[in-house]
């Protein structure tokens, strides 16, 4: 584009004043820099704007049809100048590991939103969203592909900043008819028998696993498992249905809990606390929507 506002500037001047003196005057340019100016753009748009008649410039039918497209995109420019010496506007890509993603994340922004004078539902609010693995989600934060991460799994990157979030407790679920808690009964369930246990398990690079093989590995060999999952709904399900023993999120499982789908498996460590972490890149400089944003995800849950 060879077009600058700068041009359109002293253009829309010289339509007011009439002069290029005057024009000069009204934007502080000298009379020789703003004729320089209007002769480029005509070259540029190769037609003349105004009639010249002594040492006056009068728009002719160009410059008229010109002018309002001028005005326009100069208060256009004005405007978005505007906005950011207020407050400045700003689209976020906010990156979720799978469990913050589906089951905290819409809360959260719908709360945010409608704190910032969203209109919920009708409006689209100024934020992308990524969801994936924990490690996935870090990996993004580093690339700087997400402005923010909110992950559920420990960050072992030297180049991001990890900051504690929320509190969370992974518990140990079954279907009432797994064997293990017809076995028990709601009592204690061993190591060794939790050890016999087919285990849904999420994929290599998830926060849930890696909480839970820091947990469990120190008491069982292995965590005996035929079925892998990248999805916590597909988890839920298949332990509902009796496929195994789940580790999951007090957030995920609480409904089938309370309907009598799924059942606490209670064992020795009884619940596995963690604590999600908000992530941002170290060398990332943090906007005003930014801050508004962890301001809002990190104060204090009524």
């Amino acid at each position: 584009m060879h077009i600058t506002l700068r041009q359109l500037q002293i253009f829309a001047a010289i339509a007011q004043s009439g002069s290029t003196t005057a024009a000069g005057t009204q934007i502080a340019l000298s009379q020789s820099a703003v004729s320089a100016s209007i002769a480029e753009l005509e070259r540029v748009l190769s037609v003349l704007l105004f009639d010249r008649i002594g040492k006056r410039l009068i728009l002719n039918d160009h410059g008229r049809a010109m002018l309002p497209q001028a005005l326009s995109q100069l208060k256009s420019a004005a405007d978005l100048e505007q906005s950011y010496l207020s407050d400045s506007p700003s689209l976020l890509v906010i990156g979720a590991s799978l469990t913050i993603g589906n089951y905290l994340l819409p809360r959260l922004l719908a709360d945010y939103w409608r704190s910032q004078g969203i209109v919920v539902g009708d409006t689209n609010p100024p934020l992308q969203v990524v969801i994936d693995n924990t490690v996935e989600i870090a990996a993004k934060v580093a690339n700087l592909e997400v402005d923010i991460g909110l992950v559920e799994g420990p960050c072992h990157r030297s180049d991001i900043a990890i900051t504690p979030w929320l509190k969370d407790e992974l518990l140990l679920v079954a279907s009432p008819d797994h064997p293990i808690i017809r076995e028990y009964n709601g009592g204690l369930v061993p190591f060794s028998r939790m050890a016999k246990a087919n285990w849904l398990l999420r994929e290599q690079g998830s926060g849930t696993r890696e909480a839970l093989e820091n947990v469990l590995l120190p008491h069982l060999p292995q965590l005996k498992s035929h079925l892998e999952f990248n999805d916590n709904e597909a988890i839920k399900q298949s332990a509902v249905r009796g496929l195994g023993v789940a580790c999951l999120s007090e957030l995920i499982v609480s409904d089938m809990i309370e309907a009598g789908r799924l059942v606490e498996i209670k064992t020795d460590f009884v619940r596995i606390p963690r604590r999600f972490s908000l992530l941002i890149h170290h060398q990332k400089k943090i906007t005003k929507g930014m801050q508004r944003f962890i301001d809002f995800a990190t104060m204090p849950q009524s």
